[in-house]
């Protein structure tokens, strides 16, 4: 049977480092199911999904620290299992534009978990501009399911995005372009 491990690493960035992470989980005869990397300064950050059998995940759980030590990264992992999501029928993504201003993550964030929303995937970026406070694009991707009314949930996104002075795009994906 399969298992699964969530693993995190994060360190100075330079060249060759996703290869090191690929040939050390490889090695250990696991494969990356999922996988994204971010660059936030001067740092890297992995996050991957990973699975084998026992033997092949507590072989890498092993290995890891020896090999991140030896990388200078900070590594953590969590066993886990593979997220199940049958009942979605597909998702919103939903980019927010405008004027950077703090907060706007925080009102984004309240207004998914107030309405009890399955979060899919958030991802940010602000760049300051010359003579201006800089603008920001907060992407969010939103599960929805039958019993979701996508019209009103799509009409509240846009008046919260009016209530901040962002604009608002939103674009439906159907269950087979969330995979």
């Amino acid at each position: 049977m399969t298992q699964f491990l969530a693993v995190t690493a994060m360190g100075t960035d330079r060249p060759g480092i996703v290869n090191e992470l690929a040939k050390l989980t490889a090695g250990c005869d696991c494969d990356i199911i999922d996988s994204r990397v971010a660059i936030f300064g001067n740092e890297f950050s992995l996050i991957m999904l990973v699975g084998g059998d026992y033997a092949a995940v507590t072989r890498l759980e092993s290995e890891l620290p020896v090999a991140a030590a030896t990388l200078d990264l900070m590594t953590i992992c969590k066993r886990t299992s593979r997220h199940h999501s049958p009942d979605y029928t597909g998702r919103l993504a939903v980019e927010f534009e405008g004027e950077d201003k703090r907060g706007t993550m925080r009102q984004i964030t309240q207004f998914v978990a107030d309405r009890n929303l399955d979060l899919a995937g958030f991802s940010s970026h602000a760049e300051k501009g010359e003579g201006s406070d800089g603008q920001q694009k907060v992407e969010v991707r939103i599960n929805v399911t039958d019993r979701i009314d996508r019209e009103a949930l799509e009409q509240s996104l846009t008046e919260l995005a009016q209530s901040m002075g962002l604009s608002c795009r939103i674009r439906r994906m159907e269950h087979s372009e969330t995979e």
